[in-house]
């Protein structure tokens, strides 16, 4: 598999994924995530793959895709560092005061 693309449709609980690759690999990769829950916020509801469906939309400029992926999760770990560093921040403040 060269090139995955995913998009979280958190009303519909699903996740849509676009792979690109030769028909060996995408075959492995559908299998993988079939018999492996590959999710990172575990719950006790069961993960379900449908079946395949050739893409028929415009071309996907790969590049300008990992560019964006790439950048919107850094954005959400530097958000996710200032939200725990705001509360150490606040712990500690309220740990110098009470000295």
């Amino acid at each position: 598999m060269r090139q995955l693309h995913a998009t979280n449709l958190v009303a519909e609980n699903k996740v849509h994924v676009i792979v690109n690759g030769d028909t060996e690999s995408i075959d492995e990769f559908v299998d993988h995530i079939k018999n492996n829950d590959i999710k990172i916020k575990t719950s006790s509801t069961p993960h379900n793959v449908s079946g395949l469906v050739d893409y028929d939309g415009p071309d996907i400029d790969w590049n300008r895709y990992e560019t964006r992926f790439m950048t919107g999760q850094m954005t959400k770990g530097f958000r996710l560092a200032n939200e725990k560093l705001d509360k150490i921040e606040k712990s500690l403040t309220n740990i110098t005061d009470k000295s």
